[in-house]
């Protein structure tokens, strides 16, 4: 029942902690004021700066490190932590329970009670021990269900672990007056925490400042509309948001449970995680395996039910539990338990959780489980260049200054006053970035490396930036931050003398676009006419084919005050951001990471397409590209604007030689993510921007930068790159491989058991004789095979041989007809020595022969009448009636001497003794019983009773090495299972895994302890001598050479399938290189129509243009021109549709009117089919991609990347 506290809503907590607070303003009603968003208290507090006094807290320099009332520490003792209550840990006995709910358990256990209860219970059953095989199973079964309930608390404590990492970010806050990165369980109430467009908020606060912030609130509220935030309108901030767009500074009024997203989290509980797609996929082969199992076990056990009622003569109840009814169902149960492969989902998750640890240790942060295995089948991966593909660690190298070029950073001697003036408020102001300098001498960079560069180039002019803000602070109007379509940012910063001067910097050939006038040395400016804007492009061009990224800085003035503006002039950058003055273009160099090249060399020798997609210029892109090995012979670099712009009919057959993707917006990397998964396509895709995660979430795998990336792109990523390192999302490749094989291993490994165990049981049942294994050992066999066989082979590390396959890509089964070979070869191996040492081994070796019928009366009845408590004299007579006279046993001495009958019958003149039992005991009265065949009748059922027992004790010694060679023969195959192609070196990597070996070592020694202890007699089994052992270990190697000749026979007869390549294929399991998903079809039969890829008719619905192509674009938009969208549209090699000359996207005309998408490797002349005549020119190259055919009606042009 809530208290009276609670029913009013008092914050008990928060009471508690205003007895120690040192602050003018306690918890308490710091809380309230923060959860009710009261704005008259606020006022009545001050405002933010109120506020902010009352806590101890300064707008400029926040907290302190010190460990007085300003200092982080006493807020967090007055405050609170920014860290919500942990889950508690799962109790192990919860586990447990859990584990013994398996059905077939419960049920095993059940029936292990009743044999125990009646065999101690019955005396001539506890005579025989007979609840010792009870007390086994059910010890056995206990064993069991701690193991596995010790997996599962084991699997749990390390997801836990895991899913702390999820939400542990860095955020920007200012302490002691500079901006530094801390975690976000480090931030306290009285923080300034700086927001910017992509981060996530982390703590309830008040706006400070607003440059433009927007808040997308619907993780609260539930509104899908961005809230516009500022200091007097709405300055609430709420934890658990995103930043839409703009930047700010909050003040922290409120931390973790106290914080609105707190208590929100507090109600709930985190939902229990899904099945991955090959977990369902494995349960899937878990069911049909099962079904087969029940089915044999059902069979066996009516199978050995009607045999038991045929030789009892429909039963006997007193036998119910003597190797009969209760026995046979124990039987069935444990044969349908060894047949569930509950260890396949077992193993996933095990693997799953062994390889996100060690995919940590790799810079690889698994947030889904699934991407894990679907990273293994990744086809294609498209790779941002910057800080992926790049070191990160950008550097202005050279650059053009006022109308001068220098091939290196200038002196600041050798700038003038003016433009140096320009340049440090454009480079300190118009820039979110800060730098941190360590210990060691070494810089730190954090935020847009980009910006970065440019602190770093004003260090070099010998600017400090942090100097620079401080005193122009107060004269900030408005920032505008860097969007994906601007490709640019701007600052307002007001000006003496009435001006508001707006500095600007971006992507040089955008800028360039929107600037009227150059400024020159002499500081007066020269008017940006077509010429000089020409002249200036090609400069961009020269420096980014040297792959440099190109950044203009520019500047414009506006009056403060003008009657003829419009209000919200200021609001719409677009606007702003024009009629600017370049005065600098800068080119910024981002050295390759040493490691990217043999990255994407071994990613396109697994058979994985890597392409860049960047917003950078396409020669700065192509130039990367060719370094890193992406961009090579006959493959194609296109620019966003053409790739949004072209047909479908165009752009389907592009796509598998397309792998430069430059000024690209996240739209275009969305739409080329969604066109490679249509074609079949595993995508993985990596991303830092806030608009990068629709992209991230539409791929297969989405890939976020840890340094670079936004907590948006973050948060729609299934897996984060933490270093942002290609070579790292490679190791992810091989990772998620490696699950996918570990998996494989361990199928093959328990399907051959499985179908040993089914195929075993069933011969023992209906052909006769004893059951290869016995309950315990099957027990024993499914132990091994379910729970140690899963932590040994769902453990083992990756390897690189991994990667020269092809990938399994979308529609590969999980078993392929190679693994289907080794199951049945090594199922085919061990039936034939379990068969070869149950039937053949007692008719081969006298010392394994089995007690025949005639031998057990013969020689084993004098003792067993004995044990019965008959005296001398009636086994002395009955014995040998009957051994020898076929009563029951030898019929064919009944006319002999040995039948003591025939001498008697012989001297009352009979010529043979009878048939009939009575007649012939009974030899003075034949037609009635006499005392002598009633006793003859008990010591019948004696030794019937007897014989099973003595049965089974002459097969121990053939039994013991059947079992002890099927457990080592067991072991081998688990190393076996370790390659499942068709390689010979099963031991490779051996010494690595250490999980594996170790189990291994176990599995024997347990073997060796079960043979040769005591424990021996609880198994039904004998210990064994050196040579049994000799024999048995040699079985057991045995199955590693008859592994290699099945795989040399499999490598001889893989050629002769001659041209079958689908059969080849299927076999290998691999991928087919040419697969058609179900979306390349529509895709191309809504080209052949002249439809776009959203199925929409082009413009001008006539035949003609159908034919033509199409004339719409990919956005559903018509193809612009001068002659409507009723016209024919024909490919012309030296104009666009507008007519105007081919240029580049950055305005450069194409020299011989060379188009502007590019294809590798080609020379300077057209491309086949480029020209009217479609003939070709002498001077271009053989190298033609075969599959990108310009049509007439192509809204593009196109030119070959080998171009100057």
């Amino acid at each position: 029942m809530a208290s009276a506290n609670e029913e009013v809503g008092v914050n008990v907590q928060a009471l508690e902690q205003d007895a120690n607070c040192p602050y003018s303003i306690p918890p308490s009603v710091l809380f309230q004021l923060n959860s009710e968003k009261d704005g008259e208290k606020l006022l009545k507090l001050g405002g933010v700066a109120g506020v902010a006094e009352g806590i101890g807290s300064n707008l400029h320099d926040g907290l302190t490190e010190r460990d007085d009332k300003s200092g982080v520490t006493t807020h967090r003792d007055a405050y609170g932590a920014n860290t919500l209550p942990e889950k508690p840990p799962p109790s192990f006995f919860s586990m447990l329970f859990e584990a013994a709910k398996d059905p077939m358990i419960i049920i095993l256990l059940v029936v292990a009670v009743v044999t125990i209860v009646l065999g101690a219970a019955v005396p001539e059953q506890r005579a025989h021990n007979g609840w010792s095989e009870g007390l086994a199973v059910l010890g056995t079964a206990l064993i069991v269900i701690f193991i596995g309930a010790g997996q599962d608390y084991s699997k749990e404590l390390q997801f836990q672990k895991l899913n702390k990492l999820k939400d542990n970010i860095d955020v920007k806050v200012t302490r002691g007056g500079r901006q530094v990165l801390v975690p976000n369980t480090e931030v306290v109430v009285g923080d300034i925490l700086f927001l910017d467009t992509g981060d996530k908020v982390i703590a309830d606060g008040l706006v400070v400042d607003s440059q433009g912030l927007v808040l997308d609130e619907a993780s609260l509220t539930g509104e899908s509309d961005p809230i516009k935030k500022d200091p007097t309108n709405d300055p609430w901030v709420r934890s658990g948001t995103t930043v839409n767009e703009g930047s700010g500074h909050v003040l922290v009024l409120a931390v973790g449970p106290n914080s609105e997203w707190g208590k929100t989290m507090a109600l709930v509980s985190e939902a229990g995680d899904d099945q991955t797609p090959l977990q369902e996929q494995l349960t899937d082969v878990a069911a049909k395996v099962s079904k087969m199992g029940v089915l044999v076990a059902v069979v066996c056990f009516l199978a050995l039910l009607i045999k038991w009622l045929i030789i009892h003569k429909g039963g006997d109840v007193k036998k119910i539990n003597d190797n009969g009814p209760l026995q046979f169902l124990l039987y069935a149960i444990t044969i349908t338990v060894v047949s569930i492969p509950e260890g396949l989902p077992l193993a996933v998750t095990l693997t799953l959780a062994y390889s996100m640890k060690k995919m940590m240790r790799d810079n690889n942060f698994v947030r889904v489980l699934a991407a894990c295995e679907t990273m293994g089948g990744a086809t294609a991966i498209c790779s941002d260049k910057t800080g992926t593909l790049t070191e990160n660690r950008m550097t202005v190298v050279e650059g053009w200054f006022a109308g001068k070029s220098f091939p290196a950073v200038p002196a600041p001697e050798q700038l003038s006053p003016a433009l140096l003036t320009l340049l440090k408020y454009n480079g300190a102001l118009n820039n979110k970035a800060f730098l941190v300098d360590q210990d060691n001498g070494t810089v730190d960079f954090v935020g847009n490396r980009t910006e970065c560069a440019l602190l770093v180039l004003l260090r070099k002019l010998g600017f400090d930036y942090k100097q620079l803000r401080d005193e122009r602070e107060q004269d900030l109007v408005k920032m505008y931050g860097f969007s994906s379509a601007r490709k640019m940012a701007s600052v307002l910063i007001r000006e003496p003398k009435g001006v508001l001067r707006l500095y600007n910097k971006g992507a040089a050939e955008w800028v360039l676009r929107r600037c009227t006038a150059l400024l020159q040395p002499d500081g007066s400016t020269i008017p940006m006419d077509q010429a000089k804007l020409e002249e200036m492009i090609n400069l961009v061009t020269a420096m980014a084919k040297r792959g440099l990224r190109c950044i203009c800085l520019s500047y414009r003035d506006y009056p403060a005050n003008d009657p003829g503006r419009a209000s919200d002039f200021f609001e719409d950058a677009n606007l702003v951001d024009n009629g600017l003055i370049a005065f600098s273009i800068v080119g910024i160099k981002d050295p390759v990471r040493e490691e990217v090249p043999d990255a994407v060399r071994i990613c396109q020798d697994a058979g994985i397409i890597v392409r860049m997609v960047t917003g950078d210029n396409i020669h700065t892109a192509q130039h990367i590209a060719r370094e890193c090995g992406i961009l090579v012979d006959d493959c194609i670099a296109m620019e966003g604007p053409t790739f949004r712009n072209m047909p479908a009919g165009d752009l389907v057959p592009l796509l598998p030689k397309l792998r430069v993707l430059a000024r690209s917006s996240p739209e275009d990397k969305l739409t080329l993510v969604s066109l490679l998964k249509k074609q079949g396509e595993v995508v993985a895709v990596t991303g830092d921007g806030t608009n990068d995660a629709p992209a991230l979430k539409e791929s297969d795998v989405g890939l976020a930068m840890g340094i670079a990336g936004t907590e948006v792109a973050k948060e729609a990523a299934d897996i984060i790159i933490l270093d942002d390192n290609f070579s790292s999302i490679v190791k992810s490749v091989l990772w998620g491989r490696a699950v996918y094989m570990n998996i494989r291993k361990f199928l093959v490994f328990q399907l051959s058991i499985n179908l040993v165990a089914m195929i075993s049981a069933a011969v023992g049942a209906l052909y006769g004789g004893v059951p290869p294994l016995n309950v315990l050992q099957l027990l024993w066999v499914n132990m091994i095979m379910d729970t140690l066989a899963a932590l040994a082979l769902a453990t083992e590390d990756p390897y690189p041989e991994l990667l020269n396959d092809k990938p399994h890509g979308r529609s590969e089964a999980i078993i392929t007809g190679l693994m289907y070979m080794h199951i049945v070869a090594a199922a085919l191996y061990k039936l034939f020595w379990l068969f070869a040492c149950l039937y053949g081994l007692p008719r081969v070796i006298d010392h394994y022969a089995v007690l025949g019928k005639d031998e057990y009366y013969q020689d084993y009845c004098p003792g067993i009448l004995n044990d019965k408590n008959f005296n001398s004299t009636l086994q002395n007579e009955l014995c040998p009636i009957m051994a020898y006279c076929g009563f029951p046993r030898g019929a064919m001495e009944r006319q002999t001497t040995l039948c003591p009958l025939f001498n008697e019958w012989a001297a009352k003149n009979q010529s043979s003794v009878p048939s009939d039992q009575q007649a012939a005991v009974c030899i003075s009265n034949p037609k009635n019983s006499c005392p002598r065949n009633d006793e003859l009748v008990k010591a019948q059922a004696a030794m019937d009773d007897e014989y099973d027992r003595e049965l089974l004790k002459t097969y121990k010694p053939a039994l013991s090495v059947l079992f002890n060679a099927f457990i080592l023969a067991q072991v081998a195959n688990a190393f076996v299972s370790r390659r499942i192609g068709l390689e010979l070196n099963f031991f490779k990597g051996l010494s690595h895994s250490h999980i594996f070996n170790v189990i291994m070592l176990l599995i024997t020694a347990l073997q060796v302890v079960i043979m040769q202890t005591p424990v021996s007699f609880v198994f039904k089994v004998q210990p064994l001598n050196g040579k049994e052992w000799g024999a048995c270990i040699a079985i057991g190697i045995g199955a590693i050479p008859f592994s290699w000749a099945v795989r040399l026979l499999a490598q001889a007869a893989l050629p002769m399938a001659g041209s079958s390549s689908n059969w080849l294929a299927g076999l290998r399991g691999s991928r087919a290189s040419n697969i058609t998903a179900s979306g390349a079809g529509p895709m191309r039969q809504a080209a052949n129509q002249g439809r776009t890829l959203s199925g929409r008719t082009a413009s001008g619905a006539t035949a003609t243009a159908a034919a033509a192509g199409g004339s719409k674009t990919l956005s559903g938009r018509t193809v612009s021109g001068p002659n409507g969208p009723n016209h024919i549209v024909q490919f012309n090699p030296v104009k666009t549709l507008s007519g105007s000359p081919v240029k580049t996207l950055s305005g450069t005309p194409l020299a011989g009117g060379k188009p502007s998408f590019e294809v590798a490797g080609a020379g300077a002349g057209g491309i086949a089919g480029g020209s009217q005549s479609g003939r070709r020119s002498p001077s271009s190259s053989s190298k033609v991609a075969p599959h990108s055919p310009v049509k007439p009606g192509s809204p593009t042009t196109l030119a070959w990347a080998g171009q100057p």
